[in-house]
């Protein structure tokens, strides 16, 4: 199904933090190619997907995370294609944007999963080496949490994620600190993300430079569609370094507002939000993106979401 001429489609893949036990077993039980690609990813990373998907335990560990959800995110992605739904953009939050470079044809998906595996080993290793944390900071300015953030050692900004949400990164030893900071600016509303460690901050420095070295065995290709980096803010350009974006995509804050600005959405553009969890969906909304968004992290949403597309196109 090609857009209709002023509809632009962007699909938007999910990062860590949004899986749930059980997730994608009903695109498992319904579709071949969704279980050829659970198996693959099971065969691919050297486990048992299909159980670690149903083990809330298991599928909370970093290195079992980040492949569930990108087979989740992508398999979805790859039946909405088989449907003739067409993406003109893709953009991932944080884990995310692996999911929209593969579908973007700069990776395939089985060197995906290997780089994946290794990426969350070494963003594990570098948690257990310096205990850090995460959270995110809701309904205060951006300028009133650099504040206080700047004031702390050891502390930095995550995530760039909306107008007044803030994702905050750190050692774990300064959680109190950092509270205590974030309040006496009037700030009050503190999420703490179930995530093993201080993601997008110099935390994961040891990482990245490791994750550096790893990608030499890869091929990277320039993306047949466009695609958004975390890192830039803005779209990857042909004949760009991915190896190197994606390294600093370890180490430094997500830039998901100016990516989301970049989109310079209308009315008639869709977004569709593909996987587990709803925190992008929030996003999306707190950025007031214009156009209609469709979340698909159920077979039924994507049969309902297939269907209005199918009419919108043929305007109904």
């Amino acid at each position: 199904m090609a857009a209709r001429e002023n509809m632009k489609i962007n699909l938007m893949f999910p990062g860590q933090g949004a899986q749930f036990t059980g997730m994608g077993l009903d695109f498992y039980k319904e579709y071949e190619e969704y279980r050829s690609l659970i198996e693959e990813a099971s065969s691919v990373c050297d486990v048992d997907l299909l159980e670690i998907l149903q083990d809330e335990e298991r599928l909370s560990e970093t290195e079992n995370t980040q492949i569930a959800i990108f087979t989740m995110s992508y398999g979805i992605a790859s039946l909405l294609r088989k449907e003739g739904v067409e993406a003109d953009h893709a953009l991932g939050l944080s884990l995310g944007e692996y999911g929209a470079l593969t579908y973007g044809g700069a990776l395939n998906p089985l060197d995906t999963l290997k780089i994946l595996r290794r990426r969350s080993d070494l963003m594990q290793e570098a948690a257990q080496e310096t205990r850090g944390f995460l959270a995110a900071v809701s309904f205060m300015d951006l300028a009133q949490v650099e504040e206080a953030v700047n004031k702390i050692s050891g502390v930095t900004i995550s995530n760039y994620n909306a107008p007044k949400q803030t994702v905050v990164g750190g050692e774990v030893e300064k959680k109190a600190e950092f509270e205590e900071g974030i309040r006496a600016l009037g700030g009050k509303k503190i999420t703490y993300l179930p995530v093993s460690g201080a993601f997008h901050t110099p935390l994961m420095k040891k990482a990245a430079l490791r994750f550096q070295e790893y990608l030499k065995d890869f091929t990277l290709n320039d993306p047949e569609i466009s695609v958004l980096s975390n890192y830039k803010g803005d779209f990857y350009e042909r004949g760009e370094d991915y190896r190197e974006i994606l390294t600093k995509h370890i180490d430094h804050p997500v830039k998901l507002r100016d990516c989301l600005e970049r989109l310079d959405s209308r009315e008639e553009d869709v977004h569709i939000l593909l996987g587990p969890g709803k925190a992008l969906g929030s996003l999306v909304k707190q950025n007031r993106l214009k156009g209609r968004v469709y979340m698909i992290n159920s077979v039924e949403d994507f049969k309902q979401t297939v269907k209005e597309l199918k009419e919108k196109n043929n305007g109904k």
